[in-house]
Parts: C-alpha cells; sequence; structure tokens
C-alpha cells in the first residue's frame, strides 16, 4: 500500500516535528525502484527492442541542403535610394519568403518543370510503413488519372520538403529528404532554381505593369507641372508683380525711397538749425559772436580782422590823444563800417541757409508724396501676392510630384531591363555522405528514454494500484492498530526431519508429524517460530490479567491462514508453560478438526449443548502437552446458529476458562458470517489476522468496523505469508526475527 505513511515519512518533518535532513526521500525511492525494476527494466527492454527494429526496417534517408540570403536592402545596385526597413519589416519579409518557398503553388511548378509524374527515381520511393498502413486504412479510389498523379506527386513532393530560417537571420535553408541522396539535391536545387526564376518573372510582370502606368502618369503629371507654372508667370505679368534676386521690386523700391525720406529729413533739420542759429545773433555781437560760418567764411574772417585791428587803434589813439582826435573818430568810423560788411555778410549768408531751408522742405515732402503713393502700390501687390503664393505652391506640388514619378519610372524601367530578385543562392546542395535519418544513436538513445518513461508510468501506476498492506506503519496508518508480528511463509520441513505420528483417535492423541499448525515445535530455531512466540509474548503484556485468558483469532476472510496462526499460538503458549486448550469455532469450515481429530466423537457443540463433559471430548499432544477440542462432532456442524446462542456460548466459554490458563480459539472468517462478530464479544483478546499484500486498508478498516464493541479487544493484527526477499523493498526488514543459528534448514 503507498497512499499510507507514518509521521517519520512525512516529507520535511521528523517524528518530533523539527525538519528533516536532506535527502530523506531517497530510501523510499530507492525502495520503489528495488520493487519495480522488473517493470521499468522490460518496458524499457521493449521499447528498445522496437526501436532497434525500426533501425533494421526503416529506408535510410538522405537530405540535401540549399542556403538562401534574403536581402532587401542590397537586391538592386541600381536602385538610387537605399530601402530604408527596420527588424519588424525585416522579419515579415523573411518569414513570407519561407511561406512562399512551402507552398504548393512552388511545389506544383517544380512537378511540372521536372516532370517528376514520370521520374523513375522520384516514383520508385515507396509510402513507407506508415503510409501503406494509412493507405490501406482509407483504400484507394481506383486507377489515378493525370491530374491526381500529379496531385499525389506535389503531395509526397510537399511532404519532402523541409523550409526553415536560421535563428533570426535572413538565411532560409531549403532541404530535401530522400532514400536516393542524388535526387535529394537534384530536387533541392531544382526548387530553389523555380523559386528564384517565379520571383524574377513576377518582378519583371510587376516592374513592366509599373512602368507602363507610371509613363502614362508622368505624362500627365508633365502637363499639369507647365499648366501650373504657366499660370504662375501669367498672373505676375497681369500684376506687374516683379522680383529680383534680392527679393520684390516694389519691396526693394520702398526700401529704397525709405532711406531717402530718412536723408531728407537729416537734411532739413541741419539746415533749419542753421537758418535759426544765424538769425540768433545779436547786432552787438557780430565781431566776436562764435559761430561756425564766421570760421569757415573767409569774407567775415578777414572783416573781423580788420575790425579788430581798428579798434585796437582807436584804443591806443583815444587813450594818446583823446576821444575826439581825428584818428580816434575815423578809427571808429571804419569800425562801423566794418560792422556794417559784416552784417551784410551774414545776412548773405542767412539768405542762403533760407534758400537751403526750402529746398529741404520740398525735397522731403515731395519724397513722402512718393513714398505714400509706392506704399499704396506695394500693398495692393501684395493683397495679389497672396494668390501668386497659392499658385505658386501648387506649381511647386506638381513638380515635385512630377520628378518623384520621374525618379521612380526610371527605376522601374530599368528593374524591367534587369530584374533582380531578394534572393540569392549562398550555397547549393550537393549529394550528402552520410544518412540523415534513422539515426542509430538518437533512435536507441530515444527509444530508451522512452522506455525508461514509459516503465516508470506504469511501475508507479502499479505501485497505485497495489493497496494491500505490507508493513506496520501502514496497517498502524489505515487501521489505527499496532502490527503484532510478520509471519514468513511456512517451508516444507528438510529431509533430515524425524516423521512423527498419525493421530489416535481410542487415546484422543493429536498426531506428531510434522505440519503447518506445529512449526513452532517441529522448526523452534525458524523466524516463522520466533515470530510466533513473539506474539504470544505480546499478547500476555497486552492482557496481564488473572486468571484465564482466551484470545481468538479470526481472518478477514477464508485462507488467510487463521487456522494456522491459533495452533501455532497455542504451540508458542504451551511451549512458554502455559496449560493451554486450542479450540476450533468454526462451525462451519472446521479446518483444524479435520485436519487434527478427524475422527472426534464430540467437540465444543456438545459442550455447548451441555451433552457432554470437556474431559471427553478434548485431545492431547503427547509431545508438546497442548490440549485441542475440535468444533463439533458430524451432527452438529450444521447448527452454528444453535451453538452460538447465548446461553450455550456462556456455557462454552466458562468450561473452557475453568480448566486452562490460555485457551486460544480459531474464529470463522469476518467477512463469511456473524459467527466471529458475536463470539468476538465473549473473548478477552483477538488476533486480527491476513496475508501479506493480500487486503487493502479500507478492507481490513471495515473488517474492525464489522466487529461492533469487540474492537476494544482487539490486541493487534498479524501480517501472514510474509515474503522475506520482498520485505527489505517496503522498508520492513527489521520486523521479521532472524532465525536460530541451531534452526534446521528449509527448503
Amino acid at each position: 500500500m503507498t497512499n499510507a505513511y507514518t509521521q517519520t515519512d512525512m516529507p520535511g518533518l521528523s517524528p518530533n516535528g523539527s525538519e528533516t535532513p536532506p535527502f530523506r526521500w531517497l530510501p523510499g525511492l530507492l525502495r520503489f525502484l528495488r520493487r519495480r525494476w522488473l517493470t521499468i527494466a522490460g518496458t524499457a527492454a521493449v521499447v528498445l527492442g522496437l526501436a532497434v527494429l525500426y533501425l533494421l526496417v526503416a529506408t535510410a534517408q538522405f537530405t540535401a541542403t540549399t542556403a538562401l540570403l534574403v536581402d532587401i536592402r542590397q537586391s538592386n545596385p541600381f536602385r538610387q535610394q537605399p530601402l530604408v526597413t527596420d527588424a519588424q519589416s525585416e522579419n515579415t519579409m523573411v518569414e513570407s519568403q519561407v511561406e512562399v518557398i512551402r507552398s504548393e503553388g512552388l511545389a506544383r511548378a517544380l512537378v511540372a518543370q521536372l516532370d517528376l509524374v514520370n521520374d523513375a527515381a522520384f516514383n520508385a520511393m515507396g509510402p513507407g510503413i506508415i503510409g501503406s498502413v494509412v493507405g490501406f486504412l482509407t483504400g484507394s479510389d481506383g486507377p489515378a488519372n493525370a491530374e491526381k498523379q500529379k496531385a499525389l506527386a506535389v503531395e509526397r513532393l510537399m511532404r519532402l520538403i523541409g523550409v526553415r530560417r536560421v535563428g533570426m537571420t535572413a538565411v532560409i535553408e531549403v532541404s530535401v529528404r530522400t532514400p536516393d541522396r542524388e535526387l535529394s539535391a537534384r530536387l533541392a536545387n531544382a526548387l530553389v532554381e523555380v523559386y528564384l526564376q517565379r520571383q524574377v518573372a513576377a518582378l519583371s510582370g510587376v516592374s513592366s505593369m509599373a512602368s507602363g502606368w507610371m509613363q502614362k502618369r508622368v505624362k500627365e503629371l508633365r502637363d499639369e507641372a507647365i499648366a501650373a507654372d504657366r499660370a504662375v508667370q501669367d498672373y505676375r505679368a497681369a500684376h506687374n508683380i516683379l522680383d529680383t534676386d534680392k527679393g520684390q521690386f516694389n519691396a526693394q523700391q520702398l526700401g529704397d525711397f525709405s532711406l531717402q525720406q530718412t536723408i531728407a529729413r537729416t537734411r532739413r533739420a541741419d539746415a533749419q538749425a542753421k537758418f535759426d542759429r544765424i538769425n540768433a545773433i545779436s547786432p552787438d555781437r557780430l565781431v566776436d559772436a562764435p559761430m561756425a560760418e564766421a570760421i569757415e567764411n573767409t569774407v567775415i574772417v578777414g572783416l573781423r580782422k580788420q575790425y579788430l585791428d581798428a579798434r585796437r587803434r582807436e584804443s591806443e589813439w583815444s587813450s594818446r590823444y583823446g576821444a575826439n582826435h581825428t584818428a580816434a573818430v575815423n578809427a571808429r568810423n571804419e569800425m562801423a563800417e566794418l560792422q556794417g560788411s559784416i552784417r551784410n555778410e551774414l545776412s548773405r549768408i542767412s539768405e542762403t541757409y533760407r534758400s537751403e531751408l526750402e529746398v529741404a522742405k520740398a525735397n522731403e515732402a515731395e519724397l513722402t508724396r512718393q513714398l505714400g503713393v509706392l506704399a499704396a502700390a506695394t500693398a495692393a501687390v501684395n493683397s495679389d501676392r497672396i494668390m501668386l503664393r497659392a499658385l505658386q505652391s501648387a506649381a511647386d506640388s506638381y513638380k515635385a510630384i512630377y520628378e518623384n514619378f520621374l525618379t521612380r519610372y526610371t527605376q522601374a524601367v530599368q528593374d524591367q531591363s534587369f530584374p533582380i530578385t531578394e534572393a540569392r543562392v549562398m550555397s547549393a546542395a550537393v549529394p550528402p555522405l552520410k544518412k540523415s535519418s534513422p539515426k542509430a544513436v538518437i533512435a536507441l538513445g530515444l527509444g530508451l528514454v522512452m522506455g525508461l518513461l514509459l516503465g516508470f508510468g506504469l511501475a508507479i501506476l502499479r505501485e497505485l494500484l497495489d493497496q494491500g498492506l505490507r508493513t506496520p506503519a501502514q496497517i498502524k496508518a489505515a487501521t489505527g492498530t499496532d502490527c503484532l508480528g510478520m509471519l514468513p511463509r511456512i517451508a516444507v520441513a528438510s529431509r533430515g526431519m524425524a516423521p512423527g505420528h498419525a493421530a489416535e483417535p481410542s487415546l484422543r492423541q493429536l498426531p506428531t508429524y510434522p505440519s503447518a499448525l506445529r512449526q513452532v515445535v517441529d522448526q523452534p530455531g525458524s523466524p516463522f517460530a520466533e515470530a510466533m512466540r513473539g506474539i504470544a509474548l505480546r499478547t500476555v503484556w497486552r492482557r496481564r490479567t488473572p486468571g484465564s485468558q482466551v484470545i481468538g483469532c479470526v481472518a478477514p476472510r477464508a485462507g488467510e491462514g487463521a487456522s494456522t496462526i491459533a495452533a501455532n499460538l497455542a504451540y508458542a503458549f504451551a511451549e512458554a508453560g502455559y496449560n493451554t486448550l486450542l479450540v476450533d469455532l468454526d462451525l462451519r469450515g472446521g479446518d483444524l478438526t479435520r485436519a487434527l481429530a478427524p475422527q472426534n466423537a464430540g467437540g465444543a457443540a456438545e459442550i455447548a449443548e451441555g451433552a457432554m463433559p470437556l474431559e471427553q471430548v478434548v485431545w492431547r499432544d503427547p509431545q508438546a502437552g497442548l490440549h485441542f477440542l475440535p468444533s463439533a462432532a458430524g451432527r452438529s456442524a450444521a447448527h452454528p446458529a444453535r451453538v452460538l446462542a447465548p446461553l450455550r456460548a456462556d456455557r462454552l466459554l466458562a468450561a473452557l476458562r475453568a480448566g486452562y490458563d490460555r485457551v486460544v480459539i480459531d474464529l470463522p472468517a469476518a467477512g463469511g458470517a456473524a459467527d466471529a462478530s458475536v463470539l468476538a464479544e465473549l473473548l478477552d483478546g483477538l488476533l486480527l489476522v491476513s496475508s501479506w499484500g493480500g487486503l487493502e486498508g479500507e478492507a481490513l478498516a471495515e473488517v474492525l468496523d464489522g466487529l461492533h464493541g469487540s474492537r476494544d479487544r482487539l490486541l493487534g493484527v498479524v501480517l501472514n505469508r510474509v515474503e522475506l526477499r520482498r520485505l527489505e523493498q517496503y522498508g520492513a526488514a527489521g520486523h521479521v526475527p532472524a532465525p536460530r543459528p541451531e534452526a534446521v534448514a528449509v527448503a
């Protein structure tokens, strides 16, 4: 049973709840492998044998591979502008080419080009084992016509072709696998050649269609560009819009006139300043007044010198000869004349400045008038330029479109005359030297791995389906009851053992010849005898009550060995010095009675009915001192309900307790009738006997539940017929005692 564990078997925890050491599960796994190694090894051997058979019958296949490089950025050396693509676009392009090579259309073209329908090497390939089985199951539709033969050839070719992209690169590997190495290389190269031819034809056709349409479109765009440019020039002429190298003509004139107006205003201001300055000179200061005109005018400079000289002389003469002296008077008259001359010269200069001022004002006014007229004209021209800009924009757009289409048209003509595909052959296929399949190492390795996995799965399945109880831990987990002992299978006696005597009905003596019922006496040093003594000792310690003890042995079903266990347990008690009685209360079967006292005159049934005393029906073993009470005479065997009535059963148990220290009762199977559950309530202890691995935990628990109130009398479970060689595989080898050195050899 594999679904029951003790506390110490739980992963990760020890019995006291602390963390368990690592790899605690390893011993359990090793025991599982020891239990099921035949299943695992056998399954692996079968699968490996199938792999070897496959290698022997499979046809060798040869794979030839052609490598293609798809590079759309370097496909055409005459392209004027390089293509700008991203990684996603390139991946999509390469994956699309993979699907094109893998397509049915390309395979159909290759079949037609190479005429594979009539190709002897291509048709020599058989359908294979799987194809033959599928063809047999699906059946045939009769003789195939030409179209059907071609379709079958295409289908077969597509099964031979393999196309894959090498990682994330732009390299595509095209492979063909056939039994003929030459055919593989020929088909691989031919498939790539057909693909390239179809790509060139498709590119040429597209370029031809594009160039024809673009030629017509270029002519239309040229006419539209010319018309748009003519409309611009006509509008310029109609609205007098002129442009120079420095910009618009009106704008240039407006700038020039603005500059001239500024200069005229400066000149007028300068003339006004001069005129105002010369008019501001006082008549008393004509000679010594500071002014630029006096310095720059030579006449005034000369008059001022004469005036200063006359004033010097007048001062000198007046001081020397008096103010009324003729020379002084003449000097003053000369000074007055010189002042008048200076005044006259300044008046002339003032009139000159006035004239210049008037001219500057007139010039400024004229420039202002002309600037206003030009500004109005410029505003009108700017209004007209709005329409001109719209016409110019349309003309530029038509021109750009025309130039773009002209470039594309030139490229299309170039592509049509020299078409180049995006793919090129990196390496052509050559006939392979080694077969690609079947590979012996891979087939055998895969077969071995699959066989081991399948065997391991079957072993796990068998382990899950095997719910039989085989260890004390499993019994404890399934029923909550202890296992008192594990008894190995009983072997036949060796040849060196002396034979005994048969039963003597007249003396009511039990047989003494070797048998399974007296293994404790016949083979005292065997593991079975040691285990029985241990069971007897445990029953004594578990029921340490004064007086007689009545212990029953019951099995869940017939054939579990409860009668054998009861007999040997009684012999063990007798060997320990107890006054022991073995009772057969299996009124329906009576196995012990038939084996030990078949010619009895009465038994437990007669005692229960009060027909006979105990001393008249008990049989004795002259060697071991064991007493045996048969079940009943033949006439009473068919009435167990009468014998097990309450009063009779109490009378029987009272008689048994009165004469013996230990009474061992062989009870009928618990699952056959209600006899065992009824009798168990009258006992002091109960042993449940089950064969090793013969009963599941749930079934054994149901048997215990069927004993009703007798479960508290249950001493434990005894596992019978234990296979010692397999016991260690379940981790319970220490529960079976080793044989004594003086044990008698058994076969």
